[in-house]
């Protein structure tokens, strides 16, 4: 009996010793089928190599911008730069990151010229006016009654003789990419409404720095007095100027609109907000940001002067109306116009370019 169960004890050993070394054959042969056939279960990282009729790119840098506005928030330009950073964004899925910090919070436009000229700022807005501190190309904008409502001003900024005159920016480190617009200027005042040039004669008018703007209220009979745009409430509260040259829109968004008694619309000229790079910084982006960021404020203007001035304009003119201000319309522009006649002899005679841009202008009307 002893014998018969050592017999079955060594026979199960035997058996379990076969299954266990095949157990182990089957292992190494799945395993060198693994080896022979790659297969490797570790992730690899794409390269920047190229192999055959492949390759993998390594993706784009993040390209954060602070873009520097001294417009007041509330503005309607302000909605069009919303609009164009919100668009740039997504179409480079979040690549491009403009950080907007409107209200003058980065300096005033003077401060920003400046800085974007030296580099310290990579982007701003800035008046065309402001470029007369060191070229008078762009002053060319704001000659008055030469672009007299927005469709010639659009027409105007987009010909190859606007074009032209803006590109004058590229000598002094910048680059316009766009434009929006704040409104067209007319006059207000404290002391009367104006009907005839008559009427302007020893009015003590607020301007912006601008010496064209100077020498053209002072041919229409009115006492120029240039002031900071943050400056402008307090003189007419303490009647240290009668009246400016002004868009409606900005009396609303300013609250103006509190301390005058007067506004007199003719139409005289745009004030347009100019969006500038540096121009190295700008050099320094590829050409598909470049034509992204450039379709992208291109867009915002557009809806700009679709539906966001119109809006706005009209949310302003209500306002002024329910506070009590007396409106008129100067019927006779060209009486005016034919007082500021040499400051286009003077401008034509300064650059081809500006005479070639008036009379462009000219015949869009």
């Amino acid at each position: 009996m002893i014998k018969l169960i050592n017999n079955l004890e060594s026979e199960r050993k035997d058996k379990m010793n076969k299954k266990v070394k095949t157990l182990m054959i089957l292992a190494l042969i799945f395993s060198l089928l693994l080896s022979g056939c790659g297969g490797n279960t570790t992730p690899t990282q794409a390269s920047s190599t190229t192999q055959g009729d492949q390759s993998t790119e390594t993706p784009a840098e993040p390209i954060n911008i602070t873009f520097a506005d001294y417009g007041n928030s509330a503005m309607a330009p302000a909605d069009a730069y919303r609009y164009a950073i919100e668009y740039i964004s997504e179409k480079s899925n979040g690549r491009i990151i403009i950080d907007y910090i409107p209200n003058a919070v980065l300096g005033n436009e003077t401060e920003m010229i400046q800085q974007l000229m030296d580099g310290t700022t990579k982007m701003a807005t800035l008046g065309t006016s402001t470029f007369s501190l060191y070229t008078d190309k762009l002053e060319a904008f704001q000659i008055p009654f030469l672009i007299t409502d927005y469709e010639i001003q659009q027409k105007a900024f987009n010909s190859p003789e606007g074009k032209a005159l803006l590109a004058e920016s590229e000598t002094y480190g910048i680059k316009i990419v766009g434009f929006a617009e704040n409104g067209i200027r007319h006059f207000a005042n404290n002391i009367r409404p104006v009907k005839t040039p008559s009427d302007l004669n020893g009015l003590k008018l607020r301007i912006v720095p601008s010496q064209m703007l100077r020498q053209s209220m002072e041919l229409l009979g009115a006492n120029p007095t240039p002031l900071n745009y943050g400056e402008i409430y307090t003189a007419l509260q303490n009647k240290v100027i009668d009246g400016m040259e002004i868009n409606i829109t900005s009396m609303y968004a300013m609250k103006h609109y509190e301390v005058i008694k007067y506004v007199s619309e003719i139409g005289m000229y745009p004030f347009p907000a100019v969006v500038c790079f540096n121009l190295d910084f700008w050099n320094s982006l590829s050409q598909a940001d470049q034509d992204l960021i450039t379709e992208g404020f291109a867009k915002g203007t557009k809806k700009l002067f679709e539906e966001y001035l119109p809006n706005f304009e009209e949310v302003a003119r209500k306002a002024c109306d329910d506070i009590g201000i007396e409106f008129n319309v100067i019927e006779d522009r060209e009486a005016f116009r034919q007082l500021v006649l040499p400051v286009y002899d003077d401008y034509r005679a300064r650059d081809p370019k500006i005479a070639a841009f008036i009379d462009a202008v000219l015949s869009f009307q």
